[in-house]
């Protein structure tokens, strides 16, 4: 076969592949979207959407005696009851939200109705549209074709991101932004002229409104801008401020908002402030590289941050190896290959105690990282300081700053994954410049064609596994609803009770029960008595240590726990079930 055949052969293969990735990628994204757990910030969207705050919502269960499903439905559907001011009254009182997302998933709804499958189609409808975007940045960052095909080819398997758009919250909408930002950045100062920098600023615009975020990677575009090598800097710095300025005027009016419910900004998010645990917090850095390729399985038994530093340990102590092995002899080279061979055992099986189950997705974790480290570490020594320079104040746009304030707060901010979706975007982006420029090179090509195929096989292997499955890192503690759904389900004419305060898990979990059962919401436990001569079964879902204390203290009761929620780490929620019987 001629060098033109076998161009015009990998061209057409190439098209295919791309093709058939795309094609499995929508599927994941757009199928079983109403199947998975429906948690409480989808919840929270809905309430919203819907024209209600969450204290409206509570307040109102609160007055009301039992209920049923239908009941708990009424707040979350889009009805001529409700119309949009009352939507954006709800938005408003949470301002940590930037609204747009919310704003389409009203218009949404209210053209496809209010089905959690419609709420989560809009996710994912956004979620196809990444592939465009990432192939115009990755055609911004090098102009190669090859390279943005393999970079679409992996993200369109990438279980994080099929996750994410089926989850009924702005992470698609904002991946596209993220990726639109970038884009239009480097084609502004590859241009440099007006219409460009007025499609950047109408970019930054629709980040803003996507989420507060966006704040912090237009600081850093204005970072890279300072310290790369680029043409006519002193102009596009004037371009760029100027263009920010524009961008930031039009975000005033939800500026002047979070300043006017500044105390309401900080209630929604206390969550953010306290707890703050470094392990944890490298623990999730690592994990959220690893969700880019693949969602390893951990078995419940295993502890998350005592996986990471697994991996860390081992890793050091290779890389130790590594680096000696160029000033030392062969065979003293393999007495420390063999002691660190032996130590790593004895950590993994003597101090971190991680199953069968565990070691083997820690071994594919290795693989994963330290391939994410030579990328980026190949896209320094291969690349220009304008290309690789970028990349890396994409990555640390978000989690330098969210790692600042949790020092400062002594908080936990950083270790939400969806919010290192930079972190994760500028990885990726160099392992599919990695990838495919050794794909192209003559060195090595089949080892990198083996690397490429058990990444596609791990995306597709983590999607499929996920196909019914909500992810723990996702769902958080309402990914226990099912198990607690079987006991209460099992049960005949049960009562679940709940407190205000947790009005919201009552609605996530009302999905997963029949249609028998009744909830009550309370926060006092008088009419305990009087519920059990009425309901054969009476359930508390997730009670207060206050509240405990108050049922224990009823001699006429008995409270005990029949489920207890599985804890990934020390400062989680725990989503327990309690039921109470006479004595």
């Amino acid at each position: 076969m001629s060098i033109e055949n076998q161009h015009r052969y990998f061209g057409k293969l190439e098209s295919v592949l791309l093709v058939s990735f795309l094609l499995l990628g929508c599927y994941f994204r757009l199928a079983n979207l109403e199947s998975k757990i429906f948690w409480v910030d989808e919840i929270a969207t809905a309430v919203r959407v819907s024209g209600y705050t969450i204290k409206e919502v509570t307040n109102s269960l609160i007055n009301q005696n039992i209920l049923g499903f239908d009941d708990l439905l009424i707040y979350q559907n889009v009805t001529l009851n409700k119309t949009f001011f009352d939507t954006w009254n709800a938005l408003i009182k949470s301002p940590e939200h930037a609204p747009l997302y919310f704003i389409l998933t009203r218009f949404w709804m209210q053209i496809w109705g209010s089905s959690i499958a419609v709420m989560r189609s809009l996710s994912a409808v956004l979620g196809l549209l990444v592939f465009p975007a990432l192939y115009w940045l990755c055609q911004e960052l090098f102009d190669k074709r090859f390279i943005s095909k393999i970079a679409v080819i992996l993200i369109s398997v990438s279980p994080f991101y099929v996750t994410y758009a089926q989850e009924a919250r702005p992470y698609s909408l904002w991946t596209i932004t993220i990726l639109l930002l970038g884009a239009s950045l480097l084609r502004a100062i590859r241009i440099n002229d007006r219409k460009s920098w007025i499609l950047y600023s109408i970019s930054l615009i629709l980040g803003l409104y996507t989420s507060l975020f966006c704040v912090y990677i237009a600081f850093f575009q204005g970072i890279y801008i300072l310290l790369a090598p680029i043409k006519n800097k002193r102009k596009i710095i004037q371009q760029y401020l100027l263009f920010s300025f524009v961008s930031f005027i039009a975000f005033i009016p939800w500026i002047l908002i979070i300043i006017n419910h500044l105390s309401l900004l900080q209630e929604n998010t206390s969550w953010m402030r306290g707890n703050f645990n470094l392990a944890e917090i490298i623990a999730v850095f690592i994990g959220t590289v690893l969700l880019i390729f693949g969602d390893l399985p951990i078995s419940q038994e295993s502890d998350p941050v005592q996986t990471a530093i697994a991996l860390i340990v081992i890793s050091l102590s290779y890389l130790i190896i590594l680096i000696s092995s160029r000033y030392i002899q062969k065979r003293l080279t393999k007495l420390i290959l063999f002691f660190a061979v032996s130590s790593n055992i004895i950590i993994l099986f003597n101090y971190i105690y991680l199953d069968y189950v565990s070691i083997i997705g820690g071994l594919v974790a290795l693989i994963i990282l330290s391939l994410s480290s030579y990328s980026l570490y190949y896209l320094i020594i291969q690349t220009n300081c304008d290309r690789f320079s970028f990349i890396l104040c994409l990555i640390i746009s978000l989690p330098l700053p969210l790692l600042i304030i949790d020092i400062i707060n002594q908080g936990q901010g950083s270790t939400a994954p969806r919010y290192l979706i930079p972190l994760q975007l500028g990885i990726q982006i160099a392992v599919a410049y990695t990838i495919a420029n050794k794909l192209m090179s003559s060195q090595k090509p089949l080892l990198w064609r083996c690397i490429i195929i058990g990444f596609l096989i791990l995306g597709i292997f983590s999607c499929i596994r996920n196909f019914n499955l909500s992810p723990f890192y996702q769902k958080g503690r309402n990914i226990n609803n099912p198990a607690i759904a079987t006991i209460i389900n099992q049960s005949n004419s049960p009562l679940v009770i709940v407190e205000s305060a947790e009005a919201m898990d009552a609605l996530s979990l009302a999905y997963s029960l029949s249609s028998q059962t009744k909830y009550k919401v309370t926060d006092t436990d008088k009419n305990v008595i009087k519920y059990l001569n009425n309901f054969q079964n009476i359930f508390v879902l997730k009670p207060s240590k206050n509240f405990q204390n108050r049922l224990q203290q009823n001699s006429k009761i008995n409270l005990q726990q029949v489920y207890k929620s599985h804890l990934f780490s020390v400062d989680e929620i725990p989503l327990d079930l309690w039921q109470i019987s006479k004595i």
